[in-house]
């Protein structure tokens, strides 16, 4: 268990940096103390769930990455390969620039759906 939550930290921290983000922007958008979001990075203590979607939003890293590593990259794709291998097949056909395009307003729509999804009432 100990390894699972130094792993985790490890992730945290690799994460933030890959992103180029500070661990002081980190605890700010986080909403807790710049310790509290140092203490995460070095595993003394170990994320809510909370926290770890906050993070993972912020640094743009699947959630499932922080929890299980790389592996948890391959669990993604194989619930989504036959999706995943034909948008690549249909991106791969299309000029730079339109690549560019539907990828930047794919994000968009992907950032409103969930938004949108969070909002309406769980029943």
């Amino acid at each position: 268990m100990a390894e699972h939550k130094q792993e985790m930290a490890l992730r945290i921290k690799e994460a933030r940096e890959w992103k180029g983000l500070t661990q002081v922007y980190m605890a700010q958008q986080l909403k807790v103390a710049r310790q509290t979001y140092l203490d995460l990075e070095t595993g003394k203590t170990e994320p809510k769930v909370r926290l770890l979607v906050e993070i993972s939003e912020l640094t743009e890293r699947p959630l499932t990455w922080f929890i299980y590593g790389d592996l948890g990259l391959d669990i993604i794709e194989s619930e989504y390969k036959e999706e995943i291998d034909q948008l690549v097949q249909c991106f791969s056909c299309l000029p730079h620039a339109a690549r560019k395009m539907i990828l930047q307003q794919s994000i968009q729509l992907a950032q409103f759906m969930t938004e949108y999804t969070r909002s309406i009432p769980r029943r």
